[in-house]
């Protein structure tokens, strides 16, 4: 199983499960000391895994990213080593 951000390059190596989130690229299980987001995310991807899935599913979690802040996260980024 694996965690994705990109339903594209997921079909194209195919996993035998992927739970797709659609959050930036660097914070997949959420913002940076998101807590509740980090498990909600892992929890619902482990229980997804108990689930019969036809083998290269790609199963949306149903998590958003919601702030618009990509230029923030930009210039942070940029500068941290």
């Amino acid at each position: 199983m694996s965690l994705t951000l990109s339903k594209e390059i997921t079909e194209l190596s195919r996993p035998s499960l992927s739970c797709f989130v659609e959050h930036p690229f660097g914070r997949t299980l959420g913002d940076a000391g998101d807590r509740n987001t980090h498990r909600a995310v892992v929890l619902e991807a482990l229980h997804q895994a108990t689930l019969p899935h036809p083998a290269g599913a790609i199963v949306d979690l149903g998590f958003r990213w919601r702030k618009d802040d990509l230029r923030e996260r930009q210039l942070r980024d940029r500068h941290v080593i």
